[in-house]
């Protein structure tokens, strides 16, 4: 068994299969905020939504089928330690990685990006657990920690390779925190951008519609299973994008509500609204 911020990995007897159950536990700011709120059903509910709509529509995905009201049943997938980003609007980050843009503007073709699931600390890679774990006190970092280092395009082209960049500061005053091998070579990376990242968010992002929501951005995670099969792995749910209903970002229902300090109650009810949205999914 695995335990993370907001969710527990199960071994099972198949050796191929495991167990994700769902906590009732948002986190936000690199876990520097935390809050107990029984949203577990409800997050459950929108990823098994999420997951059979795209499995349907020919996604490759490692969920296999719900357990109970707050867990799944999903392929065991060798996790790539990568974080693949899709945005339709500007928002969030990238606005601080390029300032010349306004909030808003629309991407077309869709933006995509890559961050590393590992944090940097001086010169030194290490999970994001570890690094909390060393350097995060009271939700104040004590050293300089970098969490989800953008992935240099540029150096994505090369096979030898990659340069690791502040994920939020100005393009144009960035200095490369790190050099590091790939984790994955080119046309692996492609294919996940072109068979996993953009037809995923192009599905979801037909089906919010039917709802006259707009989703502006979301970020997945990659695995690879058993028999070598690149899928969408871990979970898509409330805290995985952002959608706004009408296009209008003071009417959000995600979980930047939460990073924002609106009250439980308000955003628990939002959770309980999203859920009853994916339901429909067609």
């Amino acid at each position: 068994m695995i335990e993370g911020k907001t969710k527990i990995i199960e071994d099972l007897d198949d050796p191929n299969l495991i167990r994700i159950r769902t906590k009732d536990s948002l986190t936000a700011n690199d876990a520097a905020i935390k809050a107990d709120l029984p949203v577990a059903k409800d997050k459950t509910t929108q990823n098994c939504c999420v997951m059979h709509y795209l499995k349907q529509a020919g996604v490759p995905v490692a969920y296999e089928t719900r357990n109970d009201d707050t867990s799944f049943v999903s392929k065991k997938c060798e996790m790539i330690p990568v974080e693949c980003v899709m945005r339709r609007r500007a928002f969030g980050s990238y606005l601080k990685r390029e300032p010349s843009k306004k909030s808003g503007d629309i991407f077309d073709p869709l933006l995509t990006e890559f961050f590393h699931k590992n944090a940097v600390v001086g010169n030194e890679m290490m999970s994001e657990d570890k690094a909390r774990e060393l350097y995060l006190r009271d939700g104040e970092w004590t050293e300089t920690v970098y969490t989800d280092p953008l992935i240099d395009f540029i150096s994505i082209a090369s096979t030898d390779t990659w340069m690791l960049f502040p994920p939020k500061e100005p393009r144009y005053d960035m200095q490369p925190l790190k050099y590091i091998q790939p984790e994955v070579d080119n046309e692996t990376l492609e294919y996940i951008r072109t068979k996993l990242m953009i037809p995923c968010f192009e599905l979801l992002e037909k089906a919010w519609k039917q709802f006259d929501v707009e989703l502006i951005d979301m970020k997945i995670e990659i695995g690879r299973t058993s028999d070598g099969e690149l899928v969408i792995a871990d979970v898509i749910d409330n805290d995985s994008w952002r959608i706004w209903p009408k296009g209008d970002p003071k009417q959000q229902l995600d979980k930047q509500s939460f990073r924002d300090g609106e009250g439980l109650t308000e955003i628990q009810e939002k959770y309980a609204v999203v859920s009853g949205y994916t339901q429909q999914f067609k």
